[in-house]
């Protein structure tokens, strides 16, 4: 399995699966005798114990998936905590005046417009966002 590409393995990820469904089955059994209260390994638990041998041999190629997708998450997390905590910004001091100007020569941004191959759309998108979020954390340090 060390061949295969993450696509690959995220593609085992299926809604329709007999272990996706399981996991609604049991997390529903669950909620309604324990409302409030969600273990999600006894629910995976409990639900890969349902399946038939051959159903689990199946529902694999999901789990690593989710396994591997959560690992990323919980890094990705990780690093941007670290970076909020010693406050780092990954922003030089001119970032935004250039992605001003890329998006700015573009206009007016229709639905095709692209920036390098990029949806322009979502560059300005990203870019207000961006000065968003600049101006909350500003407002909030009262500088």
């Amino acid at each position: 399995m060390a061949d295969r590409t993450f696509d690959d393995i995220v593609h085992g990820i299926n809604a329709d699966s007999a272990f996706h469904g399981a996991v609604q089955e049991v997390r529903a059994e669950f909620h309604r005798a324990h409302p409030g209260e969600i273990d999600l390994a006894l629910i995976g638990h409990e639900a890969w114990r349902r399946l038939t041998p051959v159903q689990q041999a199946h529902a694999l190629d999901g789990l690593f998936a989710a396994y591997i997708i959560r690992l990323h998450d919980e890094e990705r997390s990780a690093r941007l905590n670290r970076d909020a905590a010693g406050g780092r910004t990954h922003l030089e001091d001119d970032d935004l005046a250039i992605l001003h100007d890329a998006v700015a020569g573009a206009a007016p941004i229709g639905p095709d417009t692209e920036i390098d191959g990029v949806c322009a759309s979502a560059l300005a998108n990203t870019l207000a966002e961006l000065e968003l979020l600049q101006h909350r954390v500003t407002d909030q340090d009262g500088s």
